[in-house]
């Protein structure tokens, strides 16, 4: 019983990890205005699906603004919350209610992202 305890504890984190936030990691094909994406970079291919204005934004902050080791469009096509008025990217759903609890948290985080993507 204590060993199958200690492999489950081992087991979790790992799963946790893998399972990610919870959404699809299927790419786009094409950009909104009709242009390609660059085959086989999977990040350009789901920042293709938002309008030109927010895929510059979402360039500019390169990562979610929640879980900041997730690079934006690695989970699928980033989503898009407004904060304060100001756009805020997210690398899926499952970070929505996160960076909605601590909005001037998750703002400063924006701006750190976006000055170190300068």
């Amino acid at each position: 019983m204590k060993n199958l305890l200690s492999l489950v504890a081992l087991l979790l984190p790992a799963l946790v990890l893998l399972a990610g936030c919870g959404q699809s990691t299927k790419p786009a094909a094409s950009a909104p205005d009709g242009k390609p994406a660059a085959k086989g970079d999977k990040f350009a291919e789901a920042l293709a699906q938002l309008s030109p204005e927010d895929r510059k934004l979402a360039e500019a902050q390169k990562f979610c603004a929640l879980a900041n080791e997730r690079r934006l469009g690695g989970m699928g096509t980033p989503v898009k919350i407004m904060i304060e008025g100001q756009p805020v990217f997210l690398c899926c759903d499952g970070c929505k209610e996160g960076a909605l609890e601590k909005p001037q948290e998750t703002l400063a985080k924006v701006e750190k992202l976006k000055a170190a993507n300068k």
